[in-house]
């Protein structure tokens, strides 16, 4: 079985040590290609999105959307794929 990979709320800047999960662009069992933009989180001073590291399929979400969350908190995991 392959090594499912983590996908985290990203560092931000300095100082930064919570942003809030505006959206998901995904949901269980989605596949995804590496760098597929799959969520969207809001710091301090600006908006991005977050992207795939890698290609595969979305096995668990964790985080729900509409809430504050620590940098580094697991938004979800990949299971790699084609």
């Amino acid at each position: 079985m392959s090594d499912v990979r983590d996908v985290h709320i990203p560092k931000m800047g300095p100082g930064t040590v919570e942003a809030d999960l505006i959206s998901l662009e995904v949901s269980v069992g989605d596949r995804v290609s590496a760098g597929q933009e799959i969520a969207e989180v809001e710091g301090e001073k600006a908006a991005f999105m977050v992207e795939a590291p890698i290609a595969g399929t979305i096995t668990e979400i964790l985080l729900e959307p509409g809430q504050t969350y620590a940098i580094g908190d697991v938004i979800c995991r990949i299971e790699p794929g084609p």
